[in-house]
């Protein structure tokens, strides 16, 4: 997980907590080391109200983070959330994962150790004799994804979770369906591959305790400079073919979600590209315990919801001090954009179901390998590297959850990737990103070890898509891009693959609000070559558009214009507010025009779709 993104979320995570004063509340701190079953110390900060009545027990809320130096550099914000909870009568406690900050022992990247050190922790703090004996877990990221490992070891301790932003399955964390993620954020085709592995091996898990005299002996900080299991985690996190092997079945709390037992208040948001969405989705849905979760429109990091603070405060009254507010009786799931609820209901999947063909007759495309979603987007797949497709029947529909691309291809290639995005267009030609999906097509059959595809043989591809709550305005449509590389977000399959996609025999499969409805079969809106003769398929007339000039209109004051045709730059610049470029459509019969530029310090990007005349 990104340093800047984690930056992010501790500082969502304070202005999200209310407004925590300085230091009004009498409060007594300690620095303790707290051993753990194998004789590893793990340091924690512990924050107690002073002024508690005596003989009156408080309840406890920990969080178990590595990202301590950070928070310590940030100006010790974690003293500050602890001064929030104080004034509410909890004690509170900062633990350093182990092999960070100021603990002993290795680095365990979401390992039993790690699992067993919060269970050893929330014990240890629900037996002091100034405890109530109720301890909450909660963190952003990382720090949520310790809670959940915490919580399948089910400490008898443990009276909630709250988890935001938070990893379920550290397979699915670094791996779609099999294909390794490159990229967790928004701005740019191409980012470097910095993330959590690599951080923890030459960082928060190599970097020696700042005050190594703090440690009770020699040993707890020799150990931050051993080899420890660096190199398994390294070739694990980043294999281009990873099985679902021992390390990954260690590090998925999925599978034991049955055995959580405290309640959990689960907080994701629907556009976190860093932890996607369906970690906290999936982990909702796969608990038995009493949950909650608030999900809408923000990243990685705290809800925008504007009653998050007394939601939070209600549901520590509830199950950390036992008022009975009712707060278990409510809609166990809230939808939330623009800060406000929009939607409340007991499940995340929606009840309904829409199904849209994806034409008749096969395509043909390549992967190069180099392709990004912003020329997906920009171009019109008449480059022959992504297929394009129409999807009638969803203007209207409401998405509640994880949608499937059920797709029929072969490919010349013993492994090869699939990529799905999924497109609003609304009717001025501007397209927005409704979900994306990835897949390696030698985990087709799930989780497990990978098997060869057989070079020529048809074989049928589950593609999921990331779950989503989108609506999609009546009078717009719905498209399917298809490709087999995204440097955007993904790294590409080490062979460059010809693949050819038998639309007749593939679909879409989304969960909506409402009845099931199977949509007509539409045609394919960019065809690459045929390459079947006996299908019923007729290519395209050469297009008889006559070129014209298209007029974009744009924001006065537009710097840094860049403008792309049909996928390829154009000259062009901007003058009274206008861009005019010539254009021609093609086989596909429209081509798309792409305006990118700044104003006033924003970016712009303006779309526009020519059809023949």
């Amino acid at each position: 997980m990104k340093r800047a993104l984690i930056a992010a979320v501790l500082g969502a995570l304070l202005a999200g907590a209310g407004a925590a004063p300085a230091a009004t509340a009498a409060v007594t701190k300690q620095e303790i080391r707290v051993p753990m079953r194998d004789g590893v110390e793990l340091a924690v900060d512990l924050y107690r109200p002073d002024g508690v009545p005596e003989g009156e027990k408080v309840p406890v809320i920990l969080t178990l983070t590595p990202y301590h130096a950070l928070y310590k550099g940030l100006g010790d914000a974690a003293s500050l959330e602890a001064y929030r909870f104080l004034q509410q009568g909890y004690a509170f406690a900062v633990a350093d994962v182990r092999g960070t900050y100021e603990s002993g022992g290795c680095w365990d990247y979401g390992g039993l150790s790690e699992r067993q050190d919060g269970f050893d922790l929330v014990e240890f703090l629900g037996t002091q004799p100034w405890s109530n004996g109720k301890v909450a877990m909660i963190g952003g990221s990382y720090d949520g994804t310790t809670a959940n490992a915490a919580a399948i070891e089910n400490p008898p301790h443990l009276a909630t979770i709250v988890p935001i932003s938070a990893i379920s399955r550290w397979w699915g964390y670094a791996f779609t369906q099999g294909v390794r993620h490159a990229y967790s954020g928004t701005e740019a085709d191409i980012d470097p591959p910095s993330d959590t592995p690599l951080d923890f091996m030459f960082g928060y898990g190599f970097l020696p305790p700042p005050e190594p005299g703090g440690a009770t002996s020699a040993q707890q900080v020799a150990m931050r400079w051993t080899l420890c299991d660096r190199v398994e985690q390294t070739l694990h996190g980043y294999d281009l073919q990873p099985d679902y092997d021992e390390f990954w079945v260690e590090r998925d709390y999925l599978r034991l979600a049955d055995r959580v037992e405290a309640p959990v208040l689960v907080t994701h948001g629907l556009l976190d590209e860093n932890v996607k969405t369906w970690e906290g989705t999936q982990w909702f849905e796969a608990l038995r315990s009493e949950k909650a979760m608030l999900i809408g429109s923000w990243g990685h990091g705290v809800t925008n919801w504007i009653d998050w603070d007394d939601f939070l405060d209600r549901w520590f009254d509830r199950w950390l001090k036992g008022k009975k507010n009712g707060i278990e009786r409510e809609p166990a799931v809230k939808v939330i954009r623009g800060g406000e609820v929009v939607d409340q209901r007991e499940n995340w999947t929606g009840t309904g179901r829409r199904v849209a063909s994806l034409g008749t007759g096969d395509v043909e495309y390549v992967d190069d390998g180099v392709l990004t979603e912003s020329e997906m987007l920009e171009g019109d797949c008449s480059d022959g590297r992504c297929v394009r497709v129409a999807l009638d029947g969803l203007s209207g529909m409401h998405l509640q959850g994880r949608g499937r691309v059920r797709l029929s291809a072969t490919s010349d290639q013993a492994s090869t990737h699939f990529v799905a995005v999924l497109l609003d267009v609304a009717p001025d030609g501007v397209e927005t990103v409704i979900t994306r999906g990835f897949m390696n097509a030698r985990y087709r059959g799930g989780l497990g070890a990978g098997v060869d595809v057989a070079p020529g043989a048809k074989s049928v591809y589950e593609i999921e898509l990331i779950d989503k709550d989108f609506v999609v305005e009546d009078g717009h449509s719905v498209e399917l891009v298809l490709a087999s590389s995204s440097t955007t977000w993904v790294v590409s399959d080490e062979r460059r693959a010809t693949n050819v996609l038998h639309l007749g025999e593939s679909s879409v499969e989304v969960p909506v609000k409402g009845p099931a409805v199977v949509a007509a079969s539409p045609a394919a809106i960019a065809p690459a070559p045929v390459v079947a003769p006996a299908a019923p398929v007729v290519a395209p007339a050469p297009s008889r558009c006559r070129a014209r000039t298209v007029s974009v209109r744009v924001p006065r004051g537009l710097r840094s214009l860049r403008v792309t045709v049909g996928g390829r730059r154009v000259r062009a610049r901007a003058k009274g507010g206008r861009v005019r470029v010539k254009v021609r459509p093609g086989v596909s019969r429209r081509v798309v025009v792409v305006v990118r530029g700044r104003a006033r310090g924003r970016s712009v990007r303006i779309v526009r779709r020519v059809a023949c005349r």
